[in-house]
């Protein structure tokens, strides 16, 4: 099997995800803890990184903000911020997101069912690095 190359952008904290170029791509991000900005190419099995998620139908923005609404507000739109919401911040509301929350993307711009096919593959590759050295899933992924 020919395993595909992918690289995402740089750490950027959480509530600057909408700057990032590609963001209108549907896609793979992954969010992580950090006490101060990385300025290292993002590394997919840093037991820093606490959800590693994926988008195919919609935006990538669009589902960070769906995060977003979870994850600050308790609002249902998005299960891995529901559980961000329970682990980090013991389900209280929140109208900012804590500094040390980051982001990082991989934007697909390819034909539908090839960037589809290709977003699942990379998910669950970050999610296969991340189990390969951590031996556990990202905090706030369940499978």
């Amino acid at each position: 099997m020919n395993i595909p190359d992918y690289k995402f952008k740089e750490w950027v904290p959480f509530d600057s995800y909408k700057e990032i170029d590609g963001i209108g791509f549907p896609g793979v991000y992954i969010l992580a803890h950090f006490t101060r900005k990385p300025y290292s190419e993002p590394c997919t099995s840093s037991s820093n990184i606490v959800y590693v998620g994926e988008t195919t139908g919609q935006t990538i923005s669009k589902r960070l903000y769906q995060f977003k609404q979870s994850a600050f507000l308790r609002k249902r739109a998005h299960s891995g911020g529901w559980s961000y919401s329970d682990k980090y911040l013991k389900g209280k509301i929140s109208r900012e997101s804590p500094n040390k929350l980051y982001v990082a993307i991989l934007p697909v711009d390819r034909p539908y069912k090839e960037s589809k096919a290709y977003i699942k593959l990379v998910e669950r590759l970050v999610i296969w690095d991340f189990f390969q050295k951590n031996k556990a899933y990202p905090s706030c992924n369940t499978a």
